[in-house]
């Protein structure tokens, strides 16, 4: 599955599948959501959004595991870009000591995905040293890689604001990777902050003469993924899309409930009588898809200015 760069946009080409930057992949987890994952799942298959991220956690623990994993398998064979997460988000809103590279072990051995989160090497400043920490994130990157049975390996990158850079740096050099992950909400507290930051760590990685793309795990929100892609992230995934309603003239999300309050003819509004929950995601899920090529568009187009003035405030363009 390689991955191409050109007029400063990422493009992962699988078999009769591609994905271009910026791009959402809309999470499914058991964690902070109403419904179960695989009702999750079966939505996004008909809705035909072309990709998803699932947790292994959330897989390895489900009652259905043998089907679901078989299913999510023939999905990413059928046209599908699966991204399987490590597992470590669910464990930790759960307290759950005891998920380890093991069980995460298990699933990667039977589930085919396109892209894999590596197992999560956390720091600490009271407990790690940046070249400890640096060795146990690539070597942990390399036991996932060993582990999956295809497709690009993303090892997730954990830092703080003063020292982030130097530790993807130091991760890049040690293992060339495709894509890296980075957490949103360890780059800062603010949005200028986080995209001061993540600038900072596009900087480093394009002194590499490389083309590093950059995965902003936990970004749903529209304005910050525009402002995040446009500081140097290429990729996203959250929950927002299943626990929000996206405003489509100014990317605002309200609350689950508020679906009243958008004025929508998309595609999913038009339809009588569905559900008010597959309503809801549904044209959430079809928001984003408009919304990341409307910001790539722009980019090509050289019209950037145009999508800041409409989604944006003018202090801070």
């Amino acid at each position: 599955m390689p991955i191409t760069y050109k007029d400063e946009i990422f493009s992962i080409d699988g078999y009769s599948k591609v994905i271009k930057s910026p791009f959402f992949f809309p999470s499914v987890s058991s964690i902070q959501t109403s419904y179960d994952v695989y009702d999750y799942f079966t939505l996004i298959q008909k809705t035909s959004y072309p990709a998803f991220l699932v947790s292994a956690y959330d897989l390895y623990y489900h009652p259905m595991r043998a089907r679901f994993t078989k299913e999510i398998s023939k999905l990413s064979q059928n046209g599908f870009t699966v991204l399987l997460d490590s597992g470590h988000y669910e464990a930790y809103w759960r307290s759950d000591k005891k998920w380890t590279f093991d069980k995460l072990k298990k699933i990667l051995k039977g589930t085919e995905a396109d892209l894999y989160f590596s197992f999560d090497v956390f720091y600490d400043e009271k407990k790690n040293r940046p070249k400890e920490h640096v060795k146990e994130t690539i070597k942990y990157a390399a036991m996932t890689a060993g582990a999956q049975r295809y497709g690009i390996t993303i090892p997730i990158i954990h830092g703080v604001p003063k020292n982030f850079t130097d530790i993807v740096k130091k991760v890049v050099k040690g293992i060339s990777p495709e894509i890296i992950g980075i957490t949103e909400r360890e780059l800062g507290d603010s949005l200028l902050e986080r995209a001061s930051n993540l600038g900072l760590i596009r900087k480093e990685l394009d002194k590499t003469g490389k083309n590093v793309a950059i995965h902003l795990l936990g970004t749903g929100n529209t304005t910050s993924l525009l402002v995040y892609f446009l500081c140097g992230a290429d990729f996203f995934d959250a929950l927002e899309w299943c626990k929000n309603v996206v405003n489509p003239v100014n990317g605002h999300l309200y609350h689950f409930a508020q679906m009243d309050l958008v004025d929508c003819s998309c595609a999913v509004c038009k339809i009588k009588n569905l559900p008010y929950p597959v309503r809801v995601t549904s044209h959430n899920l079809l928001f984003y898809k408009a919304f990341t090529d409307e910001i790539r568009e722009a980019l090509v187009n050289k019209r950037v200015d145009k999508l800041l003035t409409k989604y944006l405030p003018n202090h801070i363009i």
